[in-house]
């Protein structure tokens, strides 16, 4: 009878912690990660990420971790820098300009290095839509602008005020403070939880 809730498939599913409880998992796991680098540890280090990349097509790109008032740290979602690109579907355009442009070897080919300065120094002009050489002036063909701004899958994690958050953890978990979370994270409770001013020094 005690598996009754794993064989109905009506039984209610445990619901899905909210985001701002994710992270602070995932602080405490980095917090503990640091010190006893346990593979159990190592799936609640990033835990947040599928949640706010989630959150993140709903225009939310940044998750900051709080304990009460006490805030921890936070992750970013990392975004795609707009650049400019080979266009792929006009690559012929490209390379007749790399052939009067000294960016063409022997072998008929567009030289690497030509084309990452080329890339390096070409600008998208918004008013023309057109790629422009900075060095030149000139118009660059076989070139597309690529917008910036979305998601490139990871998250950046970075401690409050340098070890200002790291500390502040610290001191909450040994209170016993979040132990409330742990219940969601069992193994993170496993070992001699650190002191606050032990955590200072790292």
């Amino acid at each position: 009878m005690a598996n009754n809730a794993a064989e109905d498939p009506q039984a209610e599913q445990p619901a899905e912690l909210p985001l701002s409880d994710t992270g602070l998992i995932g602080a405490l796991a980095r917090l503990l990660n640091e010190r006893l680098v346990a593979k159990v540890i190592k799936p609640r280090l990033d835990a947040p990420k599928v949640p706010l990349l989630k959150a993140f097509e709903s225009g939310q790109s940044e998750l900051v971790v709080r304990v009460e008032d006490d805030v921890i740290g936070r992750y970013k979602v990392n975004t795609v820098q707009p650049k400019v690109v080979v266009d792929e579907d006009n690559e012929a355009a490209l390379n007749a300009y790399a052939d009067t442009h000294g960016g063409t070897k022997v072998v008929i080919m567009r030289d690497p290095t030509w084309e990452k300065a080329l890339l390096q120094f070409s600008e998208y002009d918004e008013e023309t839509g057109l790629i422009i050489d900075k060095r030149t002036g000139e118009v660059v063909p076989g070139l597309k602008y690529e917008k910036g701004g979305g998601s490139t899958g990871a998250l950046t994690w970075t401690w409050e005020k340098g070890d200002v958050g790291r500390t502040r953890l610290a001191r909450h978990y040994q209170s016993g403070a979040l132990d409330h979370l742990l219940t969601e994270a069992p193994e993170l409770m496993a070992g001699p939880r650190p002191a606050a001013e032990d955590d200072a020094q790292h």
